[in-house]
């Protein structure tokens, strides 16, 4: 496979990215990905504030908050616009929590954009005078008690704290400028204050500049550190802002509540101290099985079902779908009946599935079906032939949209058959292996993929929008196939006897997990979103980097906001789906939703979220089920039923 490669229609912009990270993979799904991609004009989010970066001005917004039954949205205005005339900007480094962007031209300028920062940071190269404005009027400008700080109240209500290193104080200029009395050189530094008892800390933390972070994964086969060592130029206490995630999981966080907290999206962020962030992450026992042993009657309903699954998997190659999203979720099916028929002793239905699997996989292999893969020279990936030209073909495959969703089928079904049939799968191995390293690469020195293509260790969640710009910047619909992916890339580095590698993915497994419960289940535990929006609902359909929907991009019927959150069903959905937020927050609307439901595909994936709490009610409920999702089959509902833990 590594032999086909094509040059994706949609290029690099180097006029944004410096054409010397063009050489090497390149981000895709980044939190910053804006900035790269079309005109780079529309917003990155930072935690408190959001940043447009254009020619000629830097854009620093800490939003508001506007919501709805149906939305919890960021309200993007210019609290400050920074003049940079007479310059163009271009990214020139990023590590995974930072990006650094720079001005040239008639003014010099550097810009560290860092995850979570409580300042927003224009650094002067050269003597420039600083002139910034506002959309708002400006009722109050004081010198602050530190060199160089500056106290502006806006007719909004905000204040703010902008301090210049070179100890110049800001003066006003009109209604809505501000501007140095003298051409001045150094760091540039708004920040919003959340509360008037904050502004010593902010003084305190002024010169403590974050510059970027390097970020670690350390795992075993029960355990998982994650940290985040923040880069800093200059003395002080450094304040990072944390997501509702982090502050559960932090150690020895020492919290500023004095800073006051910011409002996000996501919810509260609250201030912590400090240059070194570590958290753990439980394990949660997972594997191929499931997590209880099917009784001996369930077994038999098993044997009857993957029979009769295995026989009807189709020998036709033209029947298979063309595209890799539809095509990975059969082939995963496939693998799925195989698996389970080796687990219920059915040795026939087994060998019969893994030849099925084999036939439809090695076409994608050796590049003979309709639409075969090719490496992207480039963006450094893996895309469909069809969406090399197409930006909008197979799901967007092309600009690198859902890849860890389509591979994760794929990835899937190389770890069953690395496991059922260890023989073909070493005879595939390096082409295998591309469809993992596609989205869960974890080798710096791959000069083919990038690092862990989607997901981002600080929000904890994957990003699946690739090389399209949007204003509320990223996004992800279905959680559950991103925990599917990582689930998927786990037992594949099992089954191929790579174990760091599994205690890795592993980790990011568990971390996605907990930030899909958190960011994407209302919950009663930590519900990061307002009443209206939260009251009558139990899940967030697409969760963006600046706004929550309850809605899909392809229909807002209540089975499909749900169920998109749901499917496929493995064992991994017990990291998911736990009984708890079942029975408190889900329940009330499941059995409504299901019998709402358009199609028999539908219904049965939201009655089969039920089985963590009734196996007996949900299994007369999927009886009546007549055709599945082209993901699922009758042995795999009945299976998960039969095997769900009910914790």
């Amino acid at each position: 496979m590594g032999e086909r490669v094509g040059a994706n229609s949609y290029k690099v912009n180097t006029e944004l990215l410096d054409a010397r990270l063009a050489t090497t993979p390149i981000p895709t799904n980044t939190w910053w990905q804006n900035l790269i991609v079309e005109c780079g004009d529309q917003p990155i989010v930072m935690g408190p504030y959001m940043v447009k970066s254009l020619n000629e001005s830097v854009v620093v917004c800490a939003p508001t908050e506007m919501h709805s039954n149906t939305f919890v949205a960021s309200v993007w205005h210019d609290d400050w616009r920074m003049d940079m005339a007479g310059s163009t900007r271009r990214v020139v480094a990023y590590d995974s929590v930072s990006v650094t962007v720079r001005y040239e031209g008639s003014t010099l300028a550097t810009v560290p954009l860092v995850k979570g920062a409580v300042f927003a940071t224009i650094v002067l190269n050269t003597q420039t005078v600083v002139r910034l404005s506002t959309i708002h009027a400006i009722i109050g400008v004081d010198a602050g008690d530190a060199p160089g700080s500056t106290i502006v109240q806006l007719n909004n209500g905000s204040t703010w704290l902008i301090w210049c290193e070179s100890n110049v104080v800001l003066r006003q200029c009109g209604m809505s400028g501000l501007e140095s009395p003298i051409p001045m050189q150094g760091a540039v530094r708004l920040a919003l204050v959340a509360t008037p008892s904050a502004i010593p800390a902010l003084l305190s933390a002024r010169t403590a500049i974050p510059i970027g972070g390097d970020v670690s994964i350390n795992a075993t086969n029960d355990s998982a550190e994650f940290a985040i060592a923040w880069k800093v130029r200059g003395p002080g206490s450094l304040l990072m802002c944390a997501q509702p995630h982090h502050q559960h999981a932090l150690e020895n966080a020492e919290w500023m509540d004095d800073v006051g907290s910011y409002w996000s999206s996501k919810g509260t962020l609250r201030v912590a101290q400090g240059t070194n962030w570590q958290w753990s992450e439980s394990i949660e026992p997972i594997g191929f099985a499931g997590h209880a042993e099917p009784s001996a009657e369930h077994t038999e309903k098993l044997r009857e079902l993957v029979a009769i699954d295995a026989r009807a998997l189709p020998t036709d190659l033209h029947a298979l779908p063309p595209d890799p999203y539809f095509f990975g979720k059969a082939l995963a099916r496939a693998a799925r009946i195989a698996l389970i028929a080796d687990e219920v002793d059915d040795s026939h239905s087994r060998d019969m599935a893994v030849q099925r699997v084999t036939e439809w996989f090695e076409p994608w292999l050796n590049g003979t079906n309709s639409n075969p893969l090719v490496y992207d020279t480039e963006w450094f990936g893996l895309v469909s032939t069809a969406g090399l030209c197409d930006a909008h073909a197979d799901f967007g495959q092309g600009r690198y949209n859902d890849h860890h969703f389509h591979y994760g089928y794929f990835v899937y079904a190389a770890a069953v058959l690395a496991k059922l049939h260890p023989e073909w799968a070493a005879r595939h191995r390096d082409a295998l292996d591309v469809f993992a390293r596609d989205y869960c690469n974890l080798n710096y020195n791959d000069t083919a993929f990038p690092l862990l293509r989607c997901f981002d260790i600080y929000d904890g969640n994957s990003w699946a929008a690739g090389l399209f710009a949007f204003a509320d910047s990223r996004n992800q619909e279905s959680t559950s196939e991103a925990i599917n992916a990582y689930y998927a890339a786990y037992l594949y580095a099992l089954a191929t006897h790579r174990p760091q590698i599994a205690h890795i993915v592993r980790a990011v497994l568990q971390l996605e997990a907990r930030t899909s419960r958190t960011y994407w289940h209302i919950n009663d535990i930590c519900n990061v979103y307002p009443h209206e929006y939260s009251c009558d609902k139990a899940v967030v359909g697409i969760l963006w980097s600046s706004k929550a929907d309850y809605a899909t991009f392809f229909g807002n019927n209540p089975e499909f906001i749900y169920g998109i959150q749901f499917l496929p069903f493995t064992p991994a959905t017990a990291l998911l789906v736990k009984r708890a937020w079942i029975e408190k927050i889900w329940a009330p609307y499941l059995h409504s939703i299901s019998d709402g439901a358009q199609t028999d595909a539908w219904r049965e994936i939201i009655d089969l979220t039920y089985a963590v709490v009734d196996k007996n009610a949900t299994l007369e409920r999927i009886a009546r089920i007549e055709s599945h999702d082209d993901g699922n089959s009758a042995s795999n509902a009945y299976y998960w039923v039969a095997t769900a833990p009910e914790l």
